[in-house]
């Protein structure tokens, strides 16, 4: 059921930044796409206080081995189908490595 409904829509895996104060990253490419008829699914990359313009920022980073985690979760699951693979700031190299294989799996699953 839930592999054939992703397979059947625009379905965007975002993999991007969040902030909580300002607009970068997944917060603010959500609204938009699913404006634009898209369901999305983001994974946040970064979940940092505001963008590292500012003088101070504090947060975390996703390492690679927990999007690997995600992605096995969702494949598990029957989830992996998007149409789309939309990616921002990564934050580290692991995370990097992590979003190529992620790519390689969204083509397998969605050529």
């Amino acid at each position: 059921f839930f592999f054939g409904y992703l397979m059947s829509q625009k379905c965007v895996l975002s993999i991007q930044s969040h902030v909580i104060h300002g607009y970068v990253g997944n917060k603010c490419a959500t609204f938009p796409l699913q404006v634009l008829g898209f369901d999305v699914d983001p994974v946040n990359t970064v979940h940092f206080s505001n963008h590292t313009g500012y003088p101070t920022f504090k947060g975390e980073r996703l390492a690679g081995d927990q999007l690997t985690s995600l992605l096995e979760a969702l494949t598990e699951n029957r989830l992996v189908g998007h149409s789309h693979l939309l990616t921002g700031y990564i934050g580290n190299p692991s995370t990097l490595k992590a979003v190529v294989e992620v790519l390689k799996t969204l083509k397998q699953q969605n050529p």
